[in-house]
Formats: C-alpha cells, sequence, structure tokens
C-alpha cells in the first residue's frame, strides 16, 4: 500500500488565527509554507515547528490569508496571483474582500472561533474543532474551489454554513462584533465604578467575567473591523440601545409581568 500524497498549504499572517491553521494542518499530515510581514515571526514559526518552511508555494493546494481585514484584498490579490491553487481567507468582514476578489479560485470564510490570545504563544490547531466555519462563494466562484475549501474545513473540524458576504456581515455584527463592543463598554464601567468602590471588580461573579472575557482580546484588530463592517455595526448597536431603553422602562416602572416576559424570553432563546 503507498502513502497518500503529501498535501501542501500556504497560510499568509501568523498570528494567533494563522498560526492555529498552521498548527491544525500539519497535525492532520499537511506540508505548510509561512508567511507573515514580520520576517522574526516566520522564523519563530519556523523554529518552533508551527510551519514546515517560510515563503508560499505556488503549487499549494490551498492559500489562507489570516492578516488584518483591511490587508485582506490586497494579500488574496498576492495569493492569486503568486499561487495557483485556491485561495480562501479567514477575516471577519466579507463583503469588501469578496467585492475587491472576484476571482473563480477565491472563496471568502470565517472561522467563527478565536481566542483572548495573541500571536502565535496562542496557536492551537484544535481550535476549529466543533466551530462553525462560514464561507461565503459568489456565483462566479468555481464549484471545485468551493469543495476543496469545504473539505479542509471539515478536515479541521468545523462545520461549514454559506451564507452571502453582505448577509454573513449584518448576521456577524450581531453575533460577533457589538457583543465584543458592549463587553468592553462594560468593562469600562465596572473600571471606572471600582475607582469609587474599590471591591467592586474583586466582588464581580462569574456572570460579569463570561460576559467580559472577550474584552481582554488584542483592541487593534478591533480598530480595522469596525472600519470595514461599520453599517451593519451601527445597526445592530442601534437596535441594542433600543432593547436596552425598554428594558429600562420596565426596570424603572416595577413592571414584573413585562420585566418576567423579557427575561423567559431570553432564556428560552439561550437555551435553543
Amino acid at each position: 500500500m503507498t502513502d497518500e500524497p503529501l498535501r501542501h498549504a500556504n497560510v499568509i499572517g501568523l498570528g494567533l488565527m494563522g498560526g492555529s491553521l498552521a498548527v491544525g494542518l500539519r497535525q492532520r499530515g499537511w506540508h505548510v509554507y509561512g508567511d507573515d510581514a514580520d520576517s522574526a515571526t516566520v522564523e519563530r514559526a519556523v523554529q518552533r515547528g508551527i510551519v514546515d518552511e517560510g515563503g508560499l508555494h505556488r503549487a499549494a493546494e490551498i492559500t489562507f490569508v489570516a492578516v488584518p481585514v483591511l490587508s485582506m484584498a490586497d494579500q488574496v490579490k498576492r495569493a492569486l496571483a503568486e499561487t495557483d491553487g485556491v485561495v480562501t481567507d479567514i477575516g471577519s468582514v466579507k463583503a469588501p474582500v469578496c467585492a475587491a476578489c472576484d476571482d473563480p479560485r477565491f472563496v471568502g470564510g470565517h472561522p467563527m472561533a478565536g481566542s483572548e490570545l495573541a500571536g502565535l504563544d496562542g496557536a492551537d490547531g484544535e481550535m476549529f474543532v466543533g466551530a462553525v466555519w462560514v464561507l461565503t462563494p459568489l456565483p462566479n466562484t468555481d464549484d471545485s474551489a468551493l469543495a476543496v475549501v469545504s473539505g479542509v474545513v471539515h478536515q479541521l473540524g468545523a462545520e461549514v454554513i454559506a451564507l452571502s458576504p453582505e448577509r454573513h456581515d449584518q448576521v456577524v455584527a450581531v453575533v460577533s462584533h457589538v457583543p465584543h463592543l458592549t463587553a468592553a463598554t462594560l468593562m469600562t464601567l465596572a473600571s471606572d465604578r471600582a475607582e469609587e468602590h474599590a471591591a467592586l471588580l474583586r466582588l464581580a461573579a462569574g456572570g460579569f467575567r463570561d460576559m467580559t472575557r472577550i474584552a481582554s482580546g488584542h483592541p487593534g484588530i478591533w480598530l480595522d473591523i469596525c472600519a470595514q463592517n461599520r453599517p451593519a455595526i451601527v445597526d445592530a448597536l442601534d437596535d441594542l440601545l433600543a432593547r436596552l431603553g425598554e428594558v429600562r422602562a420596565v426596570a424603572s416602572t416595577d413592571d414584573r409581568d413585562a420585566l418576567h416576559g423579557t427575561l423567559a424570553k431570553a432564556r428560552e432563546a439561550r437555551k435553543n
């Protein structure tokens, strides 16, 4: 019996997500090439066994682009020009890059996974196991390219869901982007109040810790995300503010039935 042929992949951008992709692919038998704007990061990734080699392999079956979203389109175009295989990205905003890169070999993607850690030190090859991975093919996307990306995503342990780029951005604003901004706002409020009440943060229990965990993520990436997905984020924030206003009105009038209804509806939605 002959061994399975060696499969080659490129990863552009060796931060937390790119490093996790590289580790996950290597654990599953891939030969991984890594590229990053910082040559020292590439050297460190090779030394630590996160990637096999530095640079890009033109004949790689797939290239993952894992750079900040404002740099995504340029790096996707570069990958399409310098490699012959399928190209996909993992950015959390999809409409701009999909509009700029309508090559049949490109498939937009976004794994709904991550960590509050940063850089190669947080790289985890099992990060995507059990996660939802959104793919955003366009009408001219090659079917074989979509099949390749879907297959690799499944190999990494994730579940594939297909959405249009615009629909993805609307949904992710609600389930990812606005929650991060909300957590950051709540954490700031608690910090400000702690100046008046020294014991406040020490008294913070599990619910507060759960809600604000994501506020410890690296702030730099969120500047680009908010710039790229501004309309959807603003719409979702407007909806949240309106709902908070409704809750405030209920709480201020001691309308127990209305408050119970709101909490019960939320509990049922969370259970489902």
